[in-house]
């Protein structure tokens, strides 16, 4: 009996040795998760064009890796750096408005001069009522205020999680051939030729999820953003923020440029208001369609429903750029779930299939 007990401690020693430390190191690499995710989503989704501009410069890995990096810091890292930028520049101006009161003339906006008696009076209401809750709850809106500004330190979190995201997606493409063979092996040994399966399933289901949902918001972006800064709004980069945000959330930019036509149109800039509304319409509208088409045309579909969860709970989880992570994460749970129902179902019919010939 002694020996029994023995043995078995002896066996359960090393299992809880390495329990404690893969707990460890998940405890120490915890911080880092968001930004770990993130570099294995973009490094999946932007493997395709890694490899194909290795083969333009004939092997040179290193070479094409620095220049993914290079391109991914200009398009990606340097405008949230031009918007982290403009945030700052206009939150003196919103402080002293919402906190002194005054007009919109104070960061840059005037009321349209063609705005209908109807509105106007609606407008001049709000205004006053915004007015009296600012005299009755002035403390209360200062410390509400305070505490805001307190918290736009996690925008330079945010920053720097998806600078460290990018940099180790770099790596991850540097290495991807070694890291492409342990994760076959690692799958392998865990499910066999299923487990293999589920990993390629998990990278296309993830790769296309990126392109889809990221690249069509950021696509929108890029387009409707141009239109911003030719009719000259201000604070043109908040706005292409917001219909970024809008994009990842499927609910739509033209929440953005609907209103800013019609502020337009009233404003007396017709030529403006009809360019921003054709452009919104067309070019904004079909540079949606026609990533999601590719997309869809790939296999890939996530309803509009869960990527607005799951940009709603990454944000809550993981704070800014888990609005980017929540959507990846949920479309690659729904497409596992469904890849086993159907596994499940595939294996049923061919019981019952050898069952019957039997």
């Amino acid at each position: 009996m002694k020996a029994e007990a023995r043995d078995l401690l002896e066996r359960a020693l090393p299992l809880c040795a390495i329990a404690i430390v893969f707990l460890l190191g998940a405890l120490a690499l915890s911080p880092f998760a968001p930004a770990l995710m993130w570099s294995v989503f973009v490094s999946v989704a932007l493997y395709p064009l890694h490899m194909r501009l290795t083969g333009r410069l004939g092997g040179a890995r290193g070479l094409a890796t620095a220049i993914t990096a290079i391109g991914l810091i200009v398009i990606v890292l340097i405008p949230m750096l031009f918007l982290l930028r403009s945030i700052i520049a206009i939150l003196p101006e919103l402080a002293v408005l919402v906190l002194e009161g005054g007009n919109l003339e104070k960061i840059g906006l005037d009321i349209p001069a063609n705005m209908p008696p109807t509105w106007l009076n609606l407008w001049n209401g709000l205004r006053d009522d915004f007015e009296a809750i600012r005299r009755f709850a002035g403390g209360d809106l200062r410390l509400w205020f305070s505490t805001l500004l307190l918290e736009g330190r996690l925008i330079g979190h945010f920053v720097l999680e998806f600078l460290l995201g990018l940099i180790l997606a770099a790596v991850i493409l540097q290495n991807a051939d070694p890291l492409h063979r342990l994760s076959s092996k690692a799958f392998q040994e865990l499910g066999g030729a299923r487990g293999l399966k589920l990993a390629e399933r998990s990278v296309l289901t993830i790769r296309y999820t990126v392109l889809g949902i990221l690249g069509s918001a950021a696509v929108q972006t890029a387009i409707a953003a141009f239109a911003y800064w030719l009719v000259g709004v201000p604070h043109w980069p908040l706005l292409a923020f917001a219909t970024f945000m809008l994009g990842l959330l499927q609910v739509g930019p033209v929440l953005i440029w609907g209103p800013l036509a019609l502020w337009l149109w009233l404003d007396g800039q017709s030529g403006m208001a009809i360019f921003l509304a054709l452009w919104g319409l067309f070019a904004v509208g079909l540079s949606d369609n026609a990533v999601k088409a590719l997309v869809v045309a790939r296999g890939a579909n996530l309803p509009a429903t869960l990527v607005f969860l799951g940009a709603l709970g990454g944000l809550m989880v993981w704070g800014i750029v888990g609005i980017f992570l929540g959507p990846v994460i949920l479309a690659l749970c729904l497409e596992l779930i469904l890849w086993w129902l159907e596994e499940d179902g595939v294996d049923a019919l061919g019981q019952n299939k050898r069952q019957t010939e039997t």
